[in-house]
């Protein structure tokens, strides 16, 4: 029984993982977060196929990319593309990610990437997941409303 409910719970994670190929993963973002440096996230980002588009003032300062989604100058989504969208933010000072998607798939793919890193992963009173582990970055997702729908933050 047990290895029909482990072969089952793979098959999940794998489902899920698969459903948000073409969104950036926990672990390349969790390195990007851990180096912080703007020529990393550049390097790492663009072979995913994001653009960067410069730095935003909307929440602070931050460097920001897209993927399949168009953005106006005050950094707004205003029109997707084919495939999962996806806006990625870096903290200027590096201190701050966010990876912002706009389907429950990808949402849920990235939650699942979370869990099998071995994080803890608890959900509080307003909706949000805190995730933690020893000597990582905590992740907490949130879900929000448009045009930033769900996130995944990466602080200290």
């Amino acid at each position: 029984m047990k290895r029909i409910l482990n072969v089952f719970l793979l098959i999940l994670i794998t489902i899920a993982a698969a459903a948000q190929t073409d969104v950036v993963s926990v672990e390349e973002t969790i390195g990007i977060y851990n180096n912080g440096k703007l020529a990393n996230a550049k390097t790492v980002l663009e072979k995913q196929g994001y653009r960067y588009k410069g730095v935003s003032n909307l929440a602070g300062r931050d460097y920001c990319w897209a993927k399949n989604v168009e953005l106006t100058k005050d950094f707004i989504p205003q029109s997707y593309g084919h495939g999962n969208s996806s806006i990625f933010l870096l903290a200027t000072d590096g201190k701050t990610a966010f990876l912002y998607v706009y389907n429950q798939k990808a949402f849920a793919g990235l939650k699942a990437q979370v869990r099998s890193r071995g994080y803890n992963m608890h959900t509080e009173k307003d909706g949000s997941i805190i995730c933690t582990r020893d000597k990582q970055p905590t992740i907490t997702f949130m879900q929000l409303q448009m045009p930033y729908p769900f996130c995944m933050m990466i602080t200290e």
